[in-house]
Parts: C-alpha cells; sequence; structure tokens
C-alpha cells in the first residue's frame, strides 16, 4: 500500500503540474491563432488518438506529464509561411504562446492555495520548541539567547502576521542575519524580542534555532541493520508510548531505550494515521570516546572522538597494546574501572592504532538505531473569500520571492548546492512522503508549491528552456530581424549541454540521499 500511494503521488504531482504547463502553451497559441499539431498527455506513442480541428489529442502508455507540438515549430521543417505556424508568426505572438505555459503553473498554484485556503488545511504549529542541546554548549539557539522560551507562539516577525511555523521559516532563512523584531504570546501574555538570526552552516540559510512545538516523538530515520528497522519500525512513525509509558520527548525516548539494553520493548506508534505497537529489543551497545583530544595535525583544535568497534580495543587489551598513563589495562572491567576512577581528568591512552590525550568516556547503553526529533503539532487554517483570496496571492508571491532569492544564493555560493537543489527523483519522494505521512490537504499545497518553482524555473533565462525563447523572440520583435539562426544554434546546444550536465548531478544528488546508494559509496 505505501509503495502505490508514493508511486500514484510522484505520477499525480509531477504528471499535473507538468500537463497544466503544457495546456497553458496549448491554449496560448490559441489566444494568437498559433495552432498545435499535436498535444498529449504523457510522453512515447499514443494508444488513444482523436484529432479536433488542427490538432491531434493523445494519451500514451505513460501518462506521464505530456508536451504540445506546434505546426512550424522546427527550424529544421519546411513551413508554409502560413500565420498559425510557430515560426511563421510574429514574434510577440510566440512570446504569448511560450509565456503562458509558466503562467498556467502559477495559476494552477494560486487556484490551489485559494482552494484550500476555503476548505481548510493543518499546518505546523506557530509554537516554538527549543532543544535543551541549543541551550549550551558550542551552539545556542538566537532565540534562547533573546530570551524565547520553548511553548512559546510567535504571532508576528517585523510587519508580518505569522500562522504557522512555514511562515516563521519565510521571514527567516533568507534574512542575510538582520536582527528581526518577534512579537510572541507566552501564558497570554504579549511579548517581544530582538532575534538576530545564525546562518545554519551545513545548509547556508539562516535560524532562529527553534522547532515546531509537540508532544510526540518522532522517527526521523530508522537505520538499516538495526533492531528498530528489523522490528518494522519505519522514518515518520509517531511514537506515542513505550510499554504504555507516554514519552513526550526525545530525551525521554532515548533514556528508556537505554536502560532496556536486551529487554523487548512494545513501541506504539502512529503511521498513516493508523496505530500499531511493534516488539523490537535494543541490543547492547559499549562506546569509548575521548573528549577535549588534540590533533598533532590540527594544533590548537580540540575535538570529539568516539567508537563502537570495541573489539579492536578488545583484542589490544588481550595483547597488551593498550595502556592508560603508562599503565598496561589488563581487561575490560579493568578499562571501566581506570575510566571511572580518572573521572573527567585529562589521561593518556595507547592503544596500536595509536595515542591519545583527552578526557575518557566508556558506555554500554541499550540500542535500537533510530535517531528522533519532536512530532510537530498540526493547528487547523481556514479563511473567509476575502482572506483566503488575499492569502492565496500573497503565499505565493512570498514563495516565488523566496525561490528567487535562493537561486541567486546557489549561484552566488551562500547555499550548499547539494542540500538545497533537489530534482525529480527528491520531488517524487517528498510527495509519497507528504501523501502517505500527512494526508490529502499537504499534498495539494505541496503541490501549489511545486507548480509555481516550474514557473520560477522555466522563466529562467537558461538556453533551451521558456525564459530564452521570451528573451530571444522578445529581441526579435524589438530589432525587426530574427537572432543568426546558427548563433542561436550554438546557444541552444551549449543550453542543452549544461542541461544534461545538470540533469546527470540532480539525479546522482538525490540518490545520494537514499541509504541504499550511500553503501554503494562507503
Amino acid at each position: 500500500m505505501a509503495i502505490l500511494t508514493y508511486i500514484l503521488a510522484a505520477v499525480i504531482l509531477l504528471g499535473l503540474c507538468i500537463f497544466v504547463h503544457e495546456l497553458g502553451h496549448l491554449l496560448g497559441g490559441r489566444m494568437v491563432g498559433i495552432k498545435a499539431r499535436v498535444f498529449s498527455i504523457g510522453y512515447g506513442r499514443g494508444f488513444i488518438k482523436k484529432k479536433i480541428g488542427d490538432t491531434t489529442y493523445q494519451l500514451t502508455l505513460i501518462p506521464f506529464g505530456g508536451y504540445c507540438q506546434f505546426y512550424g515549430e522546427d527550424p529544421s521543417e519546411e513551413r508554409k509561411g502560413e500565420s498559425y505556424e510557430f515560426l511563421s508568426a510574429p514574434p510577440l505572438r510566440r512570446v504569448v504562446t511560450v509565456i503562458m505555459g509558466p503562467l498556467f503553473n502559477l495559476f494552477f498554484g494560486i487556484i490551489l492555495f485559494f482552494l484550500m485556503n476555503m476548505i481548510g488545511y493543518n499546518v505546523e504549529t506557530n509554537k516554538i520548541y527549543i532543544p535543551d542541546y541549543f541551550t549550551h554548549g558550542e551552539y545556542v539557539s538566537p532565540a534562547y539567547s533573546a530570551g524565547m522560551r520553548t511553548g512559546d507562539a510567535i504571532v508576528g516577525i517585523g510587519a508580518k502576521k505569522i500562522s504557522s511555523f512555514q511562515d516563521i521559516q519565510n521571514s527567516v532563512v533568507f534574512s542575510e542575519g538582520r536582527p528581526a523584531a518577534i512579537r510572541v504570546l507566552r501564558e497570554g501574555r504579549n511579548m517581544e524580542f530582538t532575534v538576530t538570526p545564525k546562518r545554519f552552516a551545513e545548509k547556508g540559510y539562516y535560524t532562529l534555532g527553534v522547532m515546531p512545538y509537540g508532544e510526540r516523538v518522532l522517527v526521523v530515520r530508522s537505520l538499516e541493520n538495526e533492531a528498530a528497522h528489523g522490528a518494522g519500525v519505519r522514518q515518520f512513525d509517531e511514537v506515542r508510548a513505550l510499554d504504555g509509558r507516554p514519552v513526550e520527548t526525545p530525551a525521554e525516548f532515548t533514556e528508556y531505550i537505554r536502560s532496556r539494553a536486551g529487554r523487548a520493548i512494545i513501541m506504539q506508534v502512529e503511521r498513516g494515521g493508523k496505530e500499531m505497537e511493534i516488539s523490537v529489543t535494543p541490543r547492547l551497545r559499549e562506546t569509548l570516546g575521548i573528549r577535549e583530544f588534540e590533533d598533532a595535525r590540527f594544533k590548537g583544535e580540540k575535538i570529539e572522538l568516539s567508537t563502537d568497534k570495541l573489539d579492536l580495543v578488545k583484542n589490544g587489551i588481550a595483547r597488551g597494546t593498550v595502556k592508560i598513563n603508562g599503565e598496561r589495562v589488563l581487561s575490560v572491567e579493568d578499562l571501566r574501572r581506570r575510566v571511572a576512577k580518572n573521572g573527567g581528568r585529562v589521561v593518556h591512552l595507547e592503544t596500536a592504532g595509536g595515542s591519545y590525550t583527552g578526557q575518557i568516556s566508556y558506555e554500554k547503553f541499550g540500542f535500537i538505531g533510530v535517531e528522533t526529533g519532536i512530532a510537530p503539532e498540526m493547528v487547523p487554517l481556514r479563511f473567509g473569500i476575502g482572506e483566503g483570496f488575499v492569502k492565496s496571492l500573497v503565499d505565493p508571491y512570498d514563495f516565488i520571492v523566496m525561490n528567487i532569492k535562493g537561486i541567486g544564493m546557489l549561484f552566488a555560493g551562500e547555499l550548499d548546492v547539494r542540500q538545497n537543489l533537489s530534482g525529480p527523483i527528491r520531488i517524487a519522494k517528498i510527495a509519497g512522503d507528504t501523501a502517505y505521512y500527512r494526508g490529502l490537504s499537504a499534498f495539494i499545497i505541496l503541490m501549489a508549491k511545486i507548480s509555481i518553482i516550474l514557473m520560477v524555473m522555466n522563466l529562467l533565462p537558461i538556453p533551451a528552456v521558456d525564459g530564452s525563447f521570451i528573451i530571444f523572440f522578445t529581441y526579435e520583435a524589438i530589432k525587426g530581424s530574427p537572432i543568426n539562426q546558427k548563433v542561436l544554434e550554438k546557444i541552444q546546444f551549449v543550453g542543452i549541454a549544461l542541461l544534461i550536465i545538470l540533469g546527470v548531478f540532480v539525479i546522482f544528488n538525490d540518490l545520494s540521499f537514499f541509504p541504499f546508494f550511500q553503501k554503494l559509496f562507503q
């Protein structure tokens, strides 16, 4: 059932958005008298065909997206010079035909936003959660430093009204680190804080150091070949209870699991709106860690090392090659005793693999192989006709501005390309995740956003996409003559080559996020 949901979600989302785009080209051409030879739903040979007027409409065996082929659009084909032929038509008519594809994606996105504003949908709460590890240490949440606390509801940032966590992200992600006046509601009291966002090193954008508030634990990742995955625990499962005891934070979840090595635990989880029980037995995991370790290669930098490959350490103890402060370690129990005795003091550890000076720790605990986070609290949003219509224009506008800024930062090297550039494979994965775990309303909102992203990408002045043709035809209308065909062919060749290279990179980049492909290159 899950696999079918993922396939259908990908086909419907990408297929509909591409279909709407090509429909825009078809109707744009009709508006200005340019006729389509073929309008295809899907790619490949059509198995259902119907000719209406001068256009053949077809459905293919691969009903994924589609295309619109106009008479006289291929420069190499013979043309009659008729005005209904694409390249024979005046340039501004061609501009209308081309630009209507991206505009239809925009209209489609606006319509979906408006419908969902009327019907209502759930969004991640505007209440915030600040994890304990964001309150001290190397990284401290900017929001926490400014005085904000877990449970605060952000109701405004600057002049913008905040209704959801998405609104918070949209206001901060590309803020360039400028201080922001943030209005919050705390236990019925209105408060205001000035917060300076910090750049998130891994992805390159700015953040307040907060997460959406929630009282349930979310499985962010289930590691293959570990107990949880083998028992059936999957990504995005929401953990309700362990052995009948409710758990509200990742810390509570981890503490319970760590204390139950070798003992079966009944996990009560919710998946796709359905509750289930999963029995999993944590394995015993032993780790040896070294804090405040200074590598001779990196003077002045102190790092932390940790390993759970203790078989190597145990073999070293048996061979007599493991020493602490020059004294041979006689057994694993002796190792534990020495570590406990030295507490947080700096010691010198010698092994066959090297020598280390730092604070040594030894731990053994239960481990099932999952990474957890907070399952966000969802709140309903619904608007009247007037407010819903305005919001259906404002949200796409904000989304377009955010994407344009993001593209600019990608080209400027300010955003990590690998983390922030998604292709069709990752979009399909996101579509499946959204449909399966978040439901129909979230899936429709995602479709609206993807449709708008297609508009933005197609209007970029990149050779071989709509944006470049709009520039070429506008230039022709102003100058009174087309660009030299040989020059145009060279530009298009370079553009297609770049798109192919980008396509290959995007596909491999998408695949690199899947555990199976990560293992292949380890």
